[in-house]
């Protein structure tokens, strides 16, 4: 056990010298930037609902010199009969190279959702999570690990592959980044999102029946999965004080979620009967093009 924590212990050492003395590849200095954002669709796990979910997206930023960053987003649905604003998030992260490969982030996201947002991650209310990205020169690789957190937890992996091409001109760049990435997660956030959505949605009535029965949810799949594959090709061009960027990507779902949905008697705990409630985008998994497009003004 001893050297367990011997091991343990040089292993932080290590990393706390490395991060310490991290390589200033560029330097740093604390800007605000304002950000409009147009999505055509919303995409969650390569799936999306059987009505287009198109967004209007801005977002408020403030990056430090030491690497902190707080953003602030508001998310406006803008399909035809649903216009609302649909949720809110507040991240807060920090970045930093620990040398000129080797490059990563951690980082908290709070969500919150409108009582009528119909979106498939709509249940989760917070995430923690990290990143870490290796250069090696013809490709950069990179990991995205989060935890997410509702009713129950889940787990999610991304692995990328991309490769940044760019041309730099004093206080102009121009990049072009063609990724490929690959997405693993737990499946406990699909169970939560149709219990949900199978519940009346109006709750409170002036003489409520005495309800005897009780519906439970559940995937027929049960751990993590691979779940899309997604290629991306966003362009950038940003200055001292003004930059847009466009974000076309393909995404390719895989292995389709069933659930079963068992409605209980309480009064003796048997099961009344048994249904198949997965919801209709999900038995029709198709790939699918979107686009998300910006622009932003920094100071």
């Amino acid at each position: 056990m001893k050297y367990k924590v011997l091991l343990a212990y040089c292993f932080l050492s290590c990393l706390y010298s490395q991060l310490s003395a991290q390589e200033a590849v560029k330097p740093k200095t604390t800007t605000f930037k304002i950000q409009l954002d147009y999505l055509s669709d919303y995409i969650y796990n390569g799936r999306a609902d059987s009505i287009k979910y198109p967004y209007q997206i801005t977002t408020a930023s403030v990056n430090f010199a030491n690497g902190i960053y707080v953003n602030f987003g508001a998310d406006y649905l803008l399909t035809k009969g649903e216009k609302r604003f649909d949720f809110f998030q507040l991240d807060l992260g920090y970045e930093f190279d620990i040398n000129k490969k080797w490059s990563g982030s951690v980082y908290g996201t709070k969500f919150f959702y409108s009582s009528q947002s119909a979106l498939l991650n709509g249940n989760i209310s917070s995430d923690f999570g990290g990143t870490l990205t290796y250069d090696a020169g013809l490709v950069e690789l990179s990991n995205t690990f989060d935890v997410f957190f509702a009713s129950k937890a889940d787990i999610q992996y991304n692995l990328g592959f991309e490769k940044s091409f760019s041309s730099e001109k004093d206080d102009t760049k121009i990049s072009f980044t063609p990724g490929l990435y690959g997405n693993f997660s737990s499946l406990n956030f699909y169970e939560s999102e149709v219990s949900r959505r199978l519940r009346p949605k109006n709750q409170a009535l002036k003489n409520p029946p005495v309800v005897n029965i009780l519906s439970t949810t559940k995937t027929n799949q049960q751990g993590v999965w691979f779940m899309s594959l997604e290629l991306s090709l966003p362009i950038s061009y940003e200055n001292k004080y003004f930059g847009l960027n466009i974000y076309p990507a393909y995404t390719i779902p895989y292995n389709a979620i069933t659930t079963t949905t068992a409605i209980k008697n309480i009064a003796n705990n048997n099961i009344i009967n048994t249904v198949n409630s997965t919801p209709y985008s999900e038995r029709n998994l198709k790939n699918r093009w979107y686009l998300q497009a910006g622009v932003f003004i920094k100071f």
